[in-house]
């Protein structure tokens, strides 16, 4: 499974809580997501890669940084980029 973030969402930092935004001509305000610093990480290398990231990849990148095991990480970024998906922020491929 792979993701790509959708390039009209930017993450912001408001009041020290990180959120992501979709924006495009007029900021919407029904897709704003509050983000625990995991996903703001995920969200961060998501824009940052450009294009799809595999979530084996991702995983080895949360694992690196929160020191978590590989494993778990895949499964909770795999859960995290389809929830992504269903709400419109990602769109997902194999």
């Amino acid at each position: 499974m792979r993701a790509t973030i959708r390039p009209d969402f930017f993450l912001q930092e408001i009041a020290g809580e990180k959120i992501l935004m979709g924006g495009g001509e007029q900021i919407n305000f029904s897709k704003v997501l509050m983000l625990n610093n995991t996903s703001a990480f995920i969200i961060e290398e998501l824009q940052r890669a450009g294009g799809a990231v595999a979530a084996e990849d991702m995983a080895r990148r949360v694992a690196g940084r929160f020191e978590v095991n590989v494993t778990e990480a895949q499964a909770d970024v795999e859960e995290f980029f389809r929830s992504l998906a269903r709400q419109q922020v990602a769109d997902l491929s194999d």
